[in-house]
């Protein structure tokens, strides 16, 4: 809604031969005094949504450094921890731990990315989950940990989660959340002069702007967007905590609703089970394992498993293919994987606890 729907609407007010604005002008009833007050109102507002557009063209172009990722990383982590109940509290919960992260960080030594400050725990939650932050954060439900047969299904799991931060997944749809809540915010900046003329009388014009413009005031809403297009090292510690909360939230919503594009999943998948031979690890067991994965419930939204597992056994017959070419150098070596067993700190069944929600 810019100055072209103000000028309509007040030709619409001024002049009775259009359709219409009879029973409009019935319905506003403004002054021709009110209707000047309104277009110097449009163009200031006019003024403040070209500035704001420009932080969201820069947005779309920037580069999030590492801190930013790590940053934002934890306070996902958080809220992923907060929605699956928390930390377990399970008996031998310390060995498990520390078994969990041998796995993850034997896994994520095979990755592009060994150096992140990986860490891997478990939810309380009874659901068959996973999930993972930015900044190398991945956590599994003891759900998912009761439908283990071996040690191989863990790691594929995992080496999922790890995929998707090496290939900053949730970091795209961070970026992508933040680009679209600048572009509503422009929106609703150039909306704002009408809502007030006609605050009750006028239908509402234009997107709202989501979660940011119910938690954040709009001027901290456009410095936040101003600092992220201008600064080279954003520093996301250095928001309010009402920002810090409301981005968060927002993110993980979106993910928990969406989930990440179709193409992202199957490349971590693909991903998994060359992490997984590389660990010594038979990939054919996270195969396998994505069959117990229940159709609906998960944290996020997920393709058909019987497509995942299709694409997978096809890329491993592929792979077997090109490691039987002696002509071909493969980093990938499917004839030296193994089944291995839970240890005893995996075996353990967990504690029955109530479903999250």
């Amino acid at each position: 809604m810019a100055r072209r729907q103000v000028t309509t609407l007040v030709a619409c007010l001024l002049l009775s031969g259009l359709p219409g604005c009879a029973a409009l002008r019935r319905v506003v009833g403004q002054s021709h005094g009110d209707l000047g007050q309104l277009a110097r109102q449009s163009e200031e507002a006019d003024l403040r949504a070209d500035a704001m557009q420009k932080d969201c063209d820069a947005l779309k172009a920037r580069a999030i450094s590492y801190e930013e990722e790590n940053a934002f990383g934890g306070a996902v982590s958080v809220d992923w921890v907060s929605r699956g109940g928390g930390l377990t509290r399970r008996p031998g919960a310390k060995a498990l731990h520390v078994q969990l992260n041998k796995i993850g960080k034997n896994l994520a030594a095979q990755s592009s990315r060994p150096g992140l400050p990986w860490t891997f725990g478990v939810l309380q939650s009874d659901g068959v989950n996973a999930v993972s932050g930015p900044g190398g954060y991945v956590f599994v439900s003891e759900g998912l940990l009761a439908q283990l047969d071996n040690e191989a299904q863990i790691a594929g799991v995992l080496a999922h989660e790890i995929a998707h931060i090496t290939g900053k997944h949730a970091m795209r749809e961070y970026q992508r959340y933040l680009v679209e809540q600048c572009e509503n915010g422009v929106s609703t900046e150039r909306t704002k002069p009408l809502k007030q003329f006609g605050e009750d009388k006028v239908q509402e014009i234009g997107r709202a702007v989501g979660g940011l413009g119910q938690m954040i005031p709009s001027a901290e809403l456009r410095g936040l967007f101003n600092q992220l297009a201008t600064q080279a090292n954003f520093d996301f510690n250095t928001l309010s905590q009402k920002a810090i909360q409301a981005i968060t939230h927002g993110v993980v919503a979106r993910l928990s609703e969406k989930g990440f594009g179709e193409e992202d999943e199957y490349v971590a998948d693909t991903e998994a089970v060359e992490l997984m031979a590389a660990a010594g690890y038979a990939p054919e067991e996270y195969v396998a394992f994505l069959s117990k994965l229940p159709d609906k419930g998960l944290s996020t939204e997920h393709p058909r498993k019987d497509k995942r597992q299709s694409r997978l056994r096809a890329h491993l017959a592929a792979l077997r293919e090109r490691s039987s070419d002696t002509d071909f150098l493969t980093s990938v070596d499917l004839s030296q994987t193994k089944v291995v067993p839970l240890r005893d700190a995996l075996q353990t069944k967990p504690a029955a606890t109530p479903p999250t929600r």
